[in-house]
Order: C-alpha cells, then structure tokens, then sequence
C-alpha cells in the first residue's frame, strides 16, 4: 500500500512537472494509477480532473495580470 502510494506520488509530481513545461504528464501519471491497480475509468477521470484544475489555475493567472482579452475570448475570437 505504502508502495502505491509512493509510484502514485512521484507520478504525480514528475506529471506536474512535464505539463508546466510542455504538457503531456497523463502520459506518466496514467499508466502509474493503472499499475497501482485503479480501474481504467477512475484513472482516466482523475487525469482529466487534475487537467482541468491545472488549466483552471492557469487561466486565473493569465487573467489576474490582465493577459486575457475576455471580449476576444468570450465571442471565440482568435488573436489578432
């Protein structure tokens, strides 16, 4: 158990670090969840709910430095 909780910690935080930089940390922290024995859908949702808190973090940093064009964004603009 202590075991699961280690592998599922380190790729965690390997995850974590790879998506800040370039994206694609499910690639480790997927496959981690499935060998620690989650099933497939549980492992799938959690990647997708970190996902979106990531990208919800980073959405309220852009917009608390007023880097986020809401009238543009909000109509499905592209920048000009």
């Amino acid at each position: 158990m202590l075991t699961a909780f280690i592998i599922c910690g380190a790729a965690a935080l390997a995850g974590g670090f790879i998506d800040a930089i370039a994206g694609g940390g499910g690639l480790l922290t997927v496959p981690a969840l499935l060998v620690c024995g989650i099933p497939p859908h549980i492992a799938l949702g959690t990647n997708k709910i970190s996902a979106f808190l990531g990208t919800s973090v980073a959405l309220a940093n852009f917009a608390s430095n007023g880097l986020v064009r809401w009238r543009l964004a909000l109509c499905g603009v592209p920048f000009p």
